[in-house]
């Protein structure tokens, strides 16, 4: 099987250097995608030195979600690795979660960031997590344990023929609602996760929970 990985950053000067040397030492059959939306950090000159690295760049910030969107269009691969470029989860850990993947018999492998493993989770982003989940538990009649996990493996067809449309973070419940609406096997992996601040740089905050919550009963109601 071949991959292809979808990263996208903004505003990550500080964690760059970092992401670069750990994504190198990555097989070099895997294609890197690196989306950098906007950034003006001087993130853009860090991306810049990333060959052989796939950069796609934004004007402007547009968001996450449209940032997976237009990277959909350079794929060249089989499978598709969506993860953050955060840190947050190590991409040194990425060839164990292709090695699950390759053997699971899910059409989807999807991260669960909140394993006993993992004692730095801060109490409020646990409970935001907990209610995003059961409400979407709840409407699409599934089990999930993390729904705003941003590391999924799935085929890269699949994953385009989704129709995506959502500009923001919501493109996670996005993806996981139009996989169960398929009825696609998911499988949900406990992963390492080490959590940043939102002074450490963390993007996504609470009002971005209203922007969750709305698409979920949208997707449920115009399935």
């Amino acid at each position: 099987m071949t991959y292809s990985i979808i990263i996208t950053i903004y505003n990550e000067k500080k964690i760059l250097p970092d992401l670069i040397k750990k994504l190198k030492k990555l097989d070099n059959s895997i294609q890197i995608i690196i989306v950098d939306d906007g950034s003006n950090d001087g993130s853009e000159n860090i991306i810049n030195n990333s060959l052989p690295f796939t950069i796609v760049k934004n004007k402007i910030n547009k968001g996450k979600g449209s940032s997976i969107i237009k990277a959909l269009n350079y794929i060249k691969n089989q499978n598709t690795i969506l993860i953050d470029g955060d840190l947050e989860i190590d991409v040194e850990d990425i060839p164990s979660y292709i090695n699950l993947f390759e053997n699971s018999t899910a059409d989807v492998i999807s991260g669960v960031r909140w394993g006993k493993s993992n004692k730095n989770n801060f109490y409020i982003n646990r409970l935001g997590n907990f209610l995003i989940n059961g409400l979407f538990n709840a409407l699409f009649f599934s089990n999930v344990k993390d729904v705003l996990c941003c590391l999924k493996i799935l085929n890269s067809d699949l994953l385009k023929s989704l129709n995506l449309n959502s500009q923001n973070f919501s493109i996670e419940v996005e993806t996981m609602a139009k996989l169960f609406q398929r009825k696609k096997i998911v499988e949900e992996i406990y992963i390492n996760y080490t959590r940043r601040s939102i002074r450490e740089g963390k993007k996504i905050k609470a009002t971005d929970s209203f922007d969750i919550i709305k698409k979920i009963v949208l997707l449920k109601i115009n399935r």
